[in-house]
């Protein structure tokens, strides 16, 4: 570049540099602003130890309490079915439901009522005989004594030499033969108690038969033992029957009962606080078993908003574990599940429906109850006094739906935040907002109130 063009260039940068001072020199320099925290708005609901009533929710099939499945006990042709005896219908106790062909057993009894008679000619005439023995067995010991004074008197003759030997001899033959007859007697006698003994054996034994034959022909007629409806029925008019058939099953109608599958995780919490300090030895388990009445149940069956429900009774534990959920079973029952029916609001609470079973216990007094959400890695976010965000370690003793029950309960008017914070970042500050319908949740769900009550009927 020449030295005329770099002259040309100068001379307007030294003026630009000039002006720009010109125009700056006289301002102040600008200030810092500092930046404001803003707060986190935040829905909170306020701590308040309340009493809560331990619930928990299973699930199960309806079956009738009692079953039976009738057989016949004697065989025969089939003469009578109760138009009743139908599967669906219903039969009350007493109701006879089948009758069978009676003839063969009518004349067992009269054949085994025969043989009694028989057998009660016999001891009579076996008295008979034994009082015509002992008479006879009187004159034999009188003659018997006669022969003996003759065979006597002709002794003492003898030695007179007035008579023979030969008479003597005679004589003494005469004896022998009485003492002979006596005996005979006497032996008859003796004997007359086995005899009796082996008549009233064999009356017995026929007596034996006729009450088999009276009792077989009873189970000709085949009676309800209870109220019930029936579930199958396996005769037809006509039809013989053997011993040992089944002619149909009943199902009672007076209880029908719930194997109520409860996760061992929810049924170890709610044990824990409706029998706490109790489940830590033997003998605690063995009382709480014991206990069971303490627990309420109401059964539903339905839809949510068109559901159907029963007061209901716990009555034992399962015997066995769901092979395949690994769930506890605890039997419920409902007493007279027909009774409430009201066509079109309430149907009856028959076999194979598929249940939800609430069970609660007595409430727990100053309980801290939170929505689930409200936890998140054992841990809660709170609000301090000065607004800012307080990150709390809690242990959950029990959750049940979309709350859980602390262990500890926290103090009066703590805050606890209900709503999502990302990040969440500790001592933040926080516009606290109450959530009044959150609260009033928690108080439903407390299962201490009123409505809370009603959604139970």
């Amino acid at each position: 570049m020449s030295l005329l063009r770099k002259a040309l260039i100068i001379p307007p940068i030294a003026v630009g540099a000039a002006l720009l001072f010109y125009a700056v020199s006289g301002r102040e320099a600008p200030k810092r602003s500092e930046i404001e925290e803003t707060a986190t708005v935040v829905r909170v609901v306020t701590s308040t130890p309340q009493s809560f009533v331990p619930r928990v929710i299973g699930y199960g099939t309806v079956e009738p309490s009692r079953t039976l499945d009738a057989i016949a006990q004697v065989s025969g042709r089939v003469t009578f079915i109760n138009p009743n005896f139908k599967r669906g219908d219903f039969v009350s106790n007493g109701d006879i439901l089948v009758t069978l062909s009676p003839e063969d057993y009518e004349l067992e009894i009269a054949e085994a009522e025969t043989d009694i008679a028989s057998a009660n000619v016999d001891l009579e005439e076996l008295d008979v005989t034994l009082t015509t023995q002992k008479k006879s067995l009187e004159i034999s010991k009188a003659v018997l004594d006669l022969e003996e004074r003759e065979l006597a008197r002709l002794k003492t003759l003898l030695q007179r030499k007035v008579i023979s030997d030969q008479q003597v001899e005679n004589q003494e033959a005469a004896v022998l033969q009485q003492r002979t007859v006596v005996q005979d007697l006497e032996n008859e006698i003796a004997l007359n108690p086995v005899k009796r003994k082996a008549l009233e054996q064999a009356k017995r034994k026929n007596e034996v038969r006729l009450e088999t034959a009276q009792l077989n022909l009873s189970r000709t007629t085949i009676k309800a033992p209870f109220d019930a409806r029936v579930a199958s029925v396996g005769i037809e008019i006509d039809q013989f029957v053997a011993a040992g058939t089944s002619i149909g099953e009943l199902d009672g109608v007076d209880a029908a009962d719930i194997d109520v599958q409860i996760s061992p995780t929810n049924m170890s919490g709610f044990a824990n606080l409706v029998f706490a300090g109790q489940l830590e030895t033997e003998e605690g388990v063995q009382d709480a078993l014991s206990q069971l009445d303490r627990l309420d149940a109401v059964v539903k069956v339905g839809s949510a908003g068109n559901s159907a429900t029963w007061d209901a009774r716990v009555k034992r534990i399962s015997d066995t574990v769901d092979p395949d959920t690994r769930s506890v079973g605890l039997i419920v029952s409902v007493d007279k599940p027909y009774d409430t029916l009201r066509p079109a609001v309430k149907p009856p609470l028959v076999k194979g429906m598929f249940a939800e079973v609430e069970l609660s216990a007595q409430a727990l007094p100053e309980q801290t109850v939170l929505p689930r959400n409200a936890v998140l890695n054992g841990k809660i976010m709170t609000v301090s006094d000065d607004q800012r965000l307080q990150l709390r370690d809690v242990y959950i003793a029990y959750r049940f739906a979309d709350i859980v029950v602390l262990k500890k309960p926290l103090s009066e008017g703590t805050r606890v935040v209900i709503s999502d914070v990302s990040p969440v970042i500790e001592n933040m500050l926080l516009s606290p907002v109450e959530d009044e319908s959150a609260g009033h949740s928690l108080t439903l769900a407390s299962g201490h109130s009123s409505e809370a009550g009603d959604s139970q009927k």
